[in-house]
């Protein structure tokens, strides 16, 4: 914000409107319709954790905010762990911190190819490209290609319906 706020002669502090905003990101916990009923669904059938970049503090505010928090059973945040995805060291730490020493059978589902899937392609481990929009992969190969949460606990749990 320092930069931004020289550049365009903004008058006030950088840091106090970096305080203001982080507070006001760390309060966005928006869901894709249907994500926590999935993580309910899931919880107690599958393992689950989360692995974040981001600011720990408006990371896991959203994910207290939001709700899910409380499904997950180990959650890497990159600024709290020093090292954001896609490097495996971040996966490496999340996998230590379960107790899992072979990455077979663990799945990383995510939307984004740059950091979700490529991170977990990085790490060693099978992927799931949340693609709704149905967009191309280029270059990035990922394990599986689901467009809805019904297809996730499909491919989780064999259950077509999954309450969702």
């Amino acid at each position: 914000f320092r930069q931004l706020f020289s550049r365009y002669e903004v008058k006030g502090s950088p840091e106090d409107f970096s305080k203001v905003y982080l507070d006001l990101l760390g309060k966005g916990g928006y869901l894709i319709e249907g994500a926590a009923e999935l993580l309910q669904y899931l919880k107690g059938r599958v393992r689950l954790a989360a692995v974040t970049n981001g600011i720990t503090d408006v990371q896991e505010s959203r994910l207290s905010i939001s709700g899910i928090g409380k499904y997950f059973e180990a959650v890497a945040i990159s600024d709290t762990e020093g090292v954001a995805k896609p490097d495996r060291k971040i996966f490496e730490i999340l996998l230590g911190r379960l107790g899992i020493k072979d990455s077979k059978g663990v799945l990383m589902i995510g939307d984004s190819l740059s950091s979700d899937i490529k991170g977990g392609i990085n790490a060693g481990i099978d992927t799931c490209w949340f693609n709704p929009e149905a967009k191309e992969p280029g270059e990035v190969s990922p394990t599986y290609t689901v467009s809805s949460f019904k297809e996730v606990c499909s491919l989780l749990t064999g259950n077509q319906d999954c309450g969702l």
